[in-house]
């Protein structure tokens, strides 16, 4: 079996070059091809990856030059470059732990047309931040304690940072091009695969490192431009109350309503236990009841972010003063 690493990229060619270097440290390295897909950049990166194509790589690599249309498109372009069985997600943010190809490929042995998921976290020498912390223990972003099923993990975990699938499906199945940013764009395709029955394994030992460092304020900003994609994505499918509850669509009036309500002394919480939080050791006892208060202040003033974005796009009323 062989493995396509579809690898698509926009203005960050160090972290591509840290990217590919991993890749080619993998032990499987002779049994995959890498396929990069420049979605357009303007700062260099085009001209070091037309270099890249004569390098001493273990694996043979591709490169795709596309127009700035997004991930989902660059995706798409990468899997009609790639010649793999199964072709595999990951971003040029994204660093490759030892033995992550293997994994892949050892899953797929037994996962007969179905995607496997691995395990994203924190690239190891990041300052994991008070915000960083929670993604990866309640928040959106690493959300893979609530895996209830490793079997089959749902489509909400098709994570393109590290998620593979057979190539043929892909050609069936590709992404939504519609998605101009990398925002619900992966989850979407998750939902059409799962309404046909397919299946994603979450296999944690194929274990791929984030370089992507991220702060609160940033994420809660993005979070309202999520919402403008959650609106999208339902409107895509709107024959699905399934979909449309899962999103936040359906009650994102009444979210409205009672987050804003809490929305200050959720701010204050934030300032003042994020700075103590940040100095305290990971495992000390003392600052636990701290840390799971700040994160539930995160939680309510990322989902009021996101139910204010779906309520601009779907042009709502502002909720009744109470």
């Amino acid at each position: 079996m062989k493995i396509s690493v579809v690898v698509p990229t926009f203005e960050r060619q160090a972290q591509l070059a840290a990217c590919l270097d991993s890749l080619a440290r993998q032990d499987a390295a002779a049994c995959a091809e890498v396929v990069v897909v420049d979605d357009g950049s303007r700062d260099g990166t085009r001209e070091w990856l037309d270099a890249q194509r004569n390098a001493a790589w273990p694996f043979p690599l591709r490169v795709v030059h596309e127009r700035h249309r997004g991930p989902a498109a660059a995706r798409n372009a990468g899997v009609l470059a790639a010649s793999g069985d199964v072709v595999l997600f990951t971003g040029d943010d994204c660093v490759a732990a030892p033995g992550l190809l293997a994994a892949h490929l050892r899953a797929h042995a037994s996962v007969h047309n179905g995607s496997v998921l691995g395990h994203t976290t924190w690239l190891p020498s990041l300052t994991v931040t008070p915000f960083m912390h929670y993604q990866e223990n309640g928040g959106s972003q690493f959300a893979y304690a609530r895996i209830a099923d490793r079997g089959d993990a749902g489509w909400r975990f098709y994570y393109t940072t590290n998620v593979s699938s057979p190539r043929d499906l892909l050609l069936a199945m590709p992404f939504d091009e519609r998605f101009p940013a990398a925002r619900y764009e992966d989850l979407e395709l998750g939902w059409r695969l799962a309404r046909t029955g397919h299946r994603i394994a979450y296999v944690p030992e194929a274990l791929a490192w984030h370089d992507h460092p991220i702060a609160f304020e940033t994420f809660r900003a993005r979070s309202f431009e999520y919402g403008a994609y959650a609106a999208m994505f339902h409107e895509l499918h709107p024959e699905s109350e399934e979909l449309a509850v899962a999103l936040g669509i359906r009650d994102a009036e009444q979210a409205d309503r009672v987050l804003g309500a809490a929305l200050a002394g959720a701010e204050d919480v934030v300032r003042a236990l994020e700075p103590a939080v940040a100095q305290a050791p990971a495992d000390a006892f003392a600052v636990r009841g701290a840390r799971a208060l700040l994160h539930d202040a995160y939680r309510l003033l990322v989902h009021h972010a996101l139910v204010r974005g779906i309520r601009k796009a779907l042009s709502l009323p502002e909720p009744a003063v109470v």
